[in-house]
């Protein structure tokens, strides 16, 4: 019976230093195109009347997450289907991971959401974007496709499998489509790892 308490017991500790292990900072590498985000060490653009928003979700220690907002300013509907969105590193491609999959792989608990300095710093950018509010717009169809109203704003939260990794990244959101005129918008940006 001591042996199997033994083994119970390594066994916690064992799992238990996981959740203490070293965990990365991911900083932003400036951009002339770009705003730093100095509080949550995010960053934000605008191009074509859509802004993008983009906070690290840095307590995170099982995958790289990154919250995404996006603020339509155009006068059409636009979309975006997340699992084009990609991290790259070390020279690879890295596709998100499902959201389902992720939340599997975090914990039932877990619930994604942006830092609290977030806001203030969004404010600090641009303070009209956090009086708006996303009206429910978001539609999600067989294609995975997630659209936004005009005048509205959502956030999605994209997964990475990239924790052996402390390779320079660049965070790439392709294809933010006008419905009507055509047009696609794409974002890019680029983080270093710092580790704690």
């Amino acid at each position: 019976m001591n042996k199997l308490w033994a083994i119970f017991l390594v066994s916690i500790f064992i799992v238990g230093c996981g959740g203490f292990r070293s965990t990365r900072n991911i900083i932003p590498l400036p951009n002339e195109e770009m705003t730093i985000l100095k509080l949550s060490n995010g960053v934000a653009m605008t191009k074509n009347g859509i802004s993008v928003a983009i906070a690290p979700i840095q307590d995170v220690k099982e995958l790289d997450v990154f919250g995404v907002l996006i603020v339509n300013d155009t006068s059409n509907w636009i979309s975006i289907k997340q699992e084009e969105c990609m991290l790259v590193q070390d020279g690879k491609a890295v596709y998100p991971m499902e959201t389902k999959m992720a939340l599997a792989r975090l914990g039932s608990g877990y619930k994604a959401k942006m830092p609290n300095t977030f806001t203030a710093d969004v404010f600090e950018w641009r303070k009209d974007i956090n009086n708006r509010s996303s009206r429910g717009s978001k539609v999600v169809d067989e294609d995975k496709k997630v659209s936004i109203v005009t005048g509205s704003k959502d956030t999605i939260y994209l997964y990475f499998s990239t924790q052996g990794s402390n390779a320079p990244m660049q965070l790439i959101i392709p294809n933010v489509y006008n419905e009507t005129t055509k047009e696609r918008t794409s974002f890019s940006f680029k983080f270093e790892i710092q580790k704690k």
